[in-house]
């Protein structure tokens, strides 16, 4: 990602959230059609998915182009180009209005909100909501006689009962790379004799994909490919060679043991690449819903007005070269919250993981 979001940052965490930003009722006419122009311009020579979206750019400008002419207010403008670019349903397509000190005062609403918030708001106002979930999560494995937690920042935190291990990663940034390494290395510590670990990533935005295989990593029995990358070449229809990431063995030691990774469409950006690469660990079952699906970095430009755009310019694939944009990681076994565990005070898919590890560490007896 270039000068704006040169990383994974997680904007769309906001966005994915946010039914309504604060708008900025501004009914001036700044140059519209040149505006526009440049919008849809920068997406016809940088975007890389078009055809993977299965959509007609230059129909879509004909669709929008009509609907502007140069008294066209800031207002109007700013909900048709949002309507425009919300049809590549891409969660890091965004149009952005900046305010006093880089506070986002408009953005597009999101197309496609995630099965995860229709049913748990990310609004502690609103009831069942994300933060709910997550504390009957945390019940749930207190009832399994897990620890209090060790965490960093509420960003990655582990806990052990007598048997399992449990790691949650609320985010694939915010840490420095020696926090990072240090709370990796001693909840591998403490997971070194328990006979499996649950990793949870359903609230998960992303962030680096570089933390992404940091973490994976500690999990690797031996160096995999995780997962190919090309970038659209810029005005033309050419793509960058293909660029291998490796899954290897990080840390001084490493659990492969059962581990089941939990997932739901909240799970974004370097979350999906996460999924993606761990996925290809032969110990590892995925628990829970497809992840959302939004592999590309952003990359991102001004327009004429100060707006800035971002877009997806690049195509991930798997070891085995499917390309999950828009898809997202299908798990081996889907499990969904649903809104009852708030009332029953379970999280439903933590207690289908350990019937999973259970089984999979249990000795088969033999039938004579």
């Amino acid at each position: 990602m270039k000068r704006l979001l040169h990383k994974k940052i997680f904007l769309v965490a906001f966005i994915l959230c946010a039914k309504h930003a604060i708008i900025a009722q501004e009914n001036t006419v700044d140059a519209p059609i040149k505006n526009f122009e440049k919008l849809w311009s920068e997406f016809n020579i940088r975007y890389a998915n078009f055809e993977l979206k299965n959509v007609d750019w230059n129909a879509v400008y004909g669709k929008y182009r009509s609907m502007i002419n140069e008294q066209t207010t800031n207002d109007a403008l700013f909900e048709i180009c949002s309507q425009m670019i919300n049809e590549l349903k891409d969660d890091h397509v965004n149009l952005i209005e900046f305010g006093k000190k880089r506070k986002i005062v408009r953005l597009n609403e999101n197309a496609a909100p995630t099965r995860m918030l229709e049913k748990f708001s990310k609004s502690k106002k609103k009831s069942p909501n994300l933060y709910d979930l997550l504390k009957v999560s945390d019940t749930t494995l207190q009832q399994y006689g897990f620890s209090d937690f060790e965490n960093e920042k509420g960003l990655i935190r582990y806990s052990v009962s007598d048997q399992y291990g449990y790691l949650g990663v609320q985010s694939m940034q915010g840490l420095s790379n020696g926090k990072l390494k240090s709370i990796l290395s001693r909840a591998m510590n403490a997971f070194e004799d328990k006979k499996g670990v649950i990793i949870d990533i359903r609230f998960n935005g992303g962030g680096d994909d570089e933390v992404s295989y940091e973490i994976a990593g500690r999990f690797a029995d031996k160096t995999r490919v995780g997962h190919y990358k090309k970038t659209r070449k810029k005005g033309t229809n050419e793509f960058t060679p293909l660029k291998t990431w490796y899954l290897k063995p990080t840390g001084k030691q490493q659990f492969i043991k059962p581990v089941v990774v939990l997932t739901s469409d909240y799970t974004a950006s370097a979350a999906d690449v996460f999924a993606l690469a761990i996925k290809e660990l032969p110990h590892v079952t995925i628990l829970g819903d497809y992840t959302r699906g939004i592999f590309s970095d952003m990359d991102d430009f001004r327009l004429p007005n100060k707006w800035i755009a971002t877009l997806s310019h690049q195509q991930y694939f798997s070891a085995d070269m499917k390309n999950y944009e828009g898809k997202g990681v299908k798990p081996h076994i889907e499990a969904l919250n649903p809104v009852s565990d708030i009332e029953n005070k379970s999280d439903s898919v933590i207690v289908k993981a350990f019937e999973i590890l259970k089984e999979k560490t249990t000795p088969s007896i033999k039938k004579p």
